[in-house]
């Protein structure tokens, strides 16, 4: 079995790339991603991971994939992905979250959530679009569908 083939992933490409990564361990990952499971109570933690509240806005993927992290804070990010897969329970912590979307083109394809060490902002990355909720979205609001 490839047990964290997500978290390898972005570990290995952290270090061809420079950026540094750090897997933090079981428990403090647990405890993280229940902290902001409880607070923002995300729609889908598996499957087609999604914000999915009212709250939240929706971002267009295609345009936005590897681009939208620039309007992020320079601050860690911590990534976590699908709660019944393989990387569940797993923070990988990239040390400026404006590098997620150069990580991320640098990697396999993979659907995850981004967050802060205060969490207050939770970002969702699926196949077909972006959710942003929390103190994130007025930095990504110009990025927006319309829904008219």
């Amino acid at each position: 079995m490839n047990s964290q083939p997500n978290a390898r992933e972005l570990t290995q490409t952290g270090i061809n790339l420079g950026i540094d990564t750090i897997l933090l361990n079981k428990i403090e990952s647990e405890q993280y991603i229940k902290k902001v499971i409880e607070f923002f109570r995300p729609s889908k933690t598996t499957g087609h991971v999604s914000i999915g509240t009212d709250e939240s806005l929706i971002i267009p993927l295609e345009e936005n994939e590897f681009t939208f992290s620039v309007h992020l804070k320079s601050e860690p990010a911590f990534v976590f992905f699908d709660q019944e897969g393989l990387d569940k329970n797993t923070v990988i912590v990239i040390n400026d979250a404006k590098l997620i979307g150069q990580l991320m083109e640098n990697s396999y394809g993979m659907e995850y959530f981004v967050s802060n060490e205060k969490v207050d902002f939770l970002v969702s990355v699926n196949w077909y679009v972006i959710n942003v909720a929390g103190t994130a979205i007025d930095s990504f609001k110009k990025l927006m569908v319309s829904d008219t």
